[in-house]
């Protein structure tokens, strides 16, 4: 008898122990983010030639004007685990600091392993986008309403809008930064989305080599230089686009190119072969490119190898249009702690 109720407290413990090894990933609530008690400056001075665009350009709603602690609380929302399922990924999970806001593989996974249907998109320079439609196809209206669509996916973070209120009402850092930002502790959706899509909208790249250059503090190469007149001349006229109609300088974005080119068999924006043209920001560094990530990198784009359409130019000028897209990466932008993950 003795020896049968020892292995039953025996089994229970085991048990007990593999219960608690399973739900070691997932606990209630996260260590608390370390955030400055006053905001870091997210309304950055921004030089001229990137000012004068953002005039024209910019899709920032009158009702959710960018703030530094509107900012500092976006941030939390985009790195918190705890806005999927079982608490494993993040939106920062898919759009890596390190990676320009942009993933390292074609296709990311989300919180159960299964992968996303599109390539995770830069979200560099995203408030330049004039007409402010967000996702490859531009299924979302704005930048509010694209923030919550990743978490309400079932393949990427999969809650409901009432389980992710329940979520962050229920985490204890959350009441300060919510008052801080929105001058109440009151957590709906609507703020959420808010808070998310200010956090995005200062993710602006303003130190590389190409705005120094513009702004008289350095000067391109040969090759840079030739690179950048190939960039902006239209090949071959009869109605063809320069590269520079779908990436316009200086942020080389643009949400009204004058005549996209077209994937075959592939439906996009309205249902049509087109897709939206992101920002060339960081290019040079980023990895699988375009909405199915089927470029490997930016070399890969002239090399004839997985063609793409209008993105043919003269092979002697490859070399100078790739010395030239390298110039616009900015460095900073990746390593700027202000923008890190603040769980980590």
């Amino acid at each position: 008898m003795k020896k049968h109720l020892l292995l039953l407290a025996t089994l229970s413990l085991f048990l007990q122990h593999c219960k608690s090894t399973e739900e070691a990933p997932n606990p209630v609530e996260t260590a608390s983010p370390r955030v400055p008690e006053t905001a870091d400056n997210y309304l950055t001075t921004l030089p001229a030639h990137i000012q004068t665009a953002l005039a024209g350009t910019d899709n920032t709603p009158t009702n959710n004007l960018l703030t530094n602690d509107g900012a500092a609380l976006g941030r939390v929302l985009f790195y918190d685990k705890n806005l999927s399922l079982n608490r494993t990924v993040s939106c920062g999970s898919c759009h890596k600091q390190a990676a320009s806001f942009d993933d390292e593989v074609a296709l990311s996974k989300g919180f159960n392993n299964a992968l996303t249907t599109r390539n995770s998109m830069s979200l560099l320079n995203v408030r330049f986008y004039r007409s402010g439609k967000m996702f490859w196809d531009e299924r979302a209206a704005t930048l509010e309403k694209q923030a919550l669509q990743p978490i309400q996916n079932p393949l990427e973070m999969g809650l409901t809008l009432a389980e992710l209120e329940n979520r962050v009402k229920s985490l204890s850092y959350y009441p300060a930064l919510f008052q801080k930002a929105f001058g109440s502790t009151t957590v709906d959706s609507i703020k959420i989305a808010k808070a998310l899509a200010q956090f995005e909208r200062s993710l602006v790249t303003y130190r590389s080599k190409y705005d120094r250059v513009k702004q008289g503090l350095e000067t391109f190469t040969a090759a840079e230089a030739r690179g950048e007149q190939v960039f902006l001349a239209t090949p071959g006229g009869g109605g063809a686009i320069s590269c520079g109609g779908c990436h316009t300088p200086p942020m080389f974005i643009t949400s009204a190119p004058a005549g996209p080119f077209a994937f075959p068999l592939e439906a996009g924006i309205n249902g049509q072969n087109r897709f939206k043209s992101g920002s060339l920001r960081n290019v040079g560094t980023r990895k699988f490119l375009f909405h199915q990530g089927t470029i490997p990198d930016v070399n890969s784009l002239f090399n004839g190898q997985r063609p793409v359409p209008a993105h043919n130019i003269p092979a002697p000028d490859v070399a100078n249009m790739i010395a030239f897209l390298n110039t616009l990466t900015d460095e900073s932008i990746t390593q700027d702690p202000k923008f890190s993950d603040p769980f980590n």
